[in-house]
């Protein structure tokens, strides 16, 4: 025990080892399961052999990007926390910009480890061009990194950019660099870091004037949460963002705030497209977690933008995904007002399919529900809303429908006519003819049974 107290261990840096390791054995396995990926440069021709060499993707190895030792091309280099002068820039970065070329051929030709050594160079220098030099250059580094399957070296690139964080944490928190490491961290999948850089950016921007900012660096949080998939932590996010632009809407309807940019050419939506995001998201978000009545809640306002705007155009859709989630909630009653509402606005702007499809989805509730009467009623209009868009198929499945209803009800004259009337629609689509013939067939057999 007393030899254990002694050691001089850096439970951090043996964290860092560990996860290293993880992750290489994690590549490995994906090498050997997937297509061979030779990127990783560790499986040797030979067989089983390791190399010789495993040079920055050593998981052993302490981060050569926070290594300062001089390069051959920069063999005195300024202290710590300077930068060069202009004109020893200026002689530098072609260095560099070669450094990257010839790491891009070598990793072309199959030579990831010398690729990466390569561009480890260059980063270290580029530390002496000023931080934003630097971050741009290991985002640039970090996206090869992540397109090449190269773990390890994406957690040396995201160690140094929580150094950059610390660094400007304690420091000056330029807006400037904050949001150039927020970018970086997500173009190395760097979650947490990234949430927390915004995070320092949304707390920075508390003065009323800046809530445009508030709102981009909200906007920011809830949609890496989003690609992430964490389905509840985007809920909060994207409400406080949905608030947050709720709150610029009434500033500028009072007149405190200036308005928006016009929309892009072709773009159909005048509401505010931040606020119609958000609600598009939530709505998918809520859907993602089983959350139907939030759901419900966030297509409901959506609607409402829609209609302020007088844009009915998205409106069915919208009301049809209202109508199945009441449906799936048992909620039957709500599920038929909803598919109501989708098919008299659908027909008011002539979306013959929404109407059709509000139509045959009402009829099965009905149905459902042994109204069968009220069933065949909807599925005799949907025959005729077919019609007018020329819906040939629309009309083979109505037709197919009020068949099965007549004959379940022993009509059997009534359900011989609407097969008939099928088959004649399936013979011109070319399409489940043999299907329509085989149920005149078993209607005739019953007839005369």
């Amino acid at each position: 025990m007393e030899k254990i107290d002694r050691l001089d261990i850096n439970q951090t840096a043996m964290v860092r080892v560990f996860n290293r390791i993880q992750n290489t054995a994690i590549a490995l396995l994906l090498a050997v399961v997937g297509s061979g990926f030779s990127a990783i440069a560790i499986a040797q021709e030979d067989g089983d052999a390791p190399p010789e060499d495993l040079g920055v993707l050593d998981p052993f190895a302490p981060n050569p990007l926070l290594n300062r030792e001089p390069d051959p091309l920069l063999p005195n280099p300024p202290a710590p926390g300077t930068i060069l002068g202009a004109g020893q820039r200026e002689t530098l970065a072609p260095e560099l910009d070669r450094l990257n070329v010839e790491a891009n051929e070598r990793l072309a030709a199959g030579d990831a480890i010398g690729a990466f050594e390569l561009w480890t160079r260059e980063l270290r220098l580029r530390r002496y061009f000023g931080v934003l030099e630097e971050m741009t250059a290991l985002q640039r580094v970090g996206a090869i990194a992540w397109n090449n399957s190269q773990r390890l070296y994406l957690e040396f690139i995201t160690e140094r950019l929580q150094e950059i964080l610390e660094q400007e944490r304690s420091q000056s928190q330029s807006e400037t660099v904050l949001a150039a490491l927020g970018t970086a961290f997500q173009t190395v999948r760097a979650k947490e870091p990234a949430v927390e850089t915004y995070q320092i950016l949304l707390e920075n921007a508390d003065g009323r004037d800046e809530i445009l900012r508030r709102e981009r660096w909200a906007g920011e949080i809830a949609r890496i949460y989003l690609n992430w998939l964490d389905y509840p932590n985007a809920a909060v996010a994207y409400e406080e963002l949905l608030e947050l632009q709720l709150q610029i809407q009434n500033l500028r309807n009072a007149g405190e705030l200036a308005p928006p940019p016009p929309p892009p050419p072709g773009e159909t939506e005048t509401a505010p497209p931040s606020q119609i995001e958000s609600l598009r998201e939530l709505a998918f978000i809520y859907e993602q977690m089983g959350e139907l009545l939030p759901a419900i809640a966030a297509r409901e306002r959506l609607i409402g933008y829609y209609i302020s705007q007088q844009n009915l155009i998205p409106v069915p859709e919208q009301k049809l995904a209202i109508a199945a989630h009441y449906e799936q909630l048992g909620k039957f009653q709500q599920a038929g007002q909803a598919y109501q509402e989708a098919y008299q606005v659908a027909t008011t702007i002539q979306q013959f399919d929404n109407a059709s499809l509000a139509l045959e989805k009402l009829a099965k509730l009905y149905r459902a529900q042994n109204q069968i009467q009220t069933a065949l009623e909807l599925y005799q209009a949907q025959v005729l809303v077919n019609q007018q868009s020329y819906n040939f198929y629309g009309m083979m499945n109505a037709y197919d429908n009020i068949g099965e209803i007549y004959r379940e009800q022993e009509a059997y004259p009534q359900a011989l006519q609407a097969f008939q009337s099928g088959l004649q629609l399936a013979e011109q689509l070319k399409y489940k003819e043999d299907y329509f013939t085989a149920k005149i067939d078993e209607v005739n057999r019953e007839i005369y049974r």
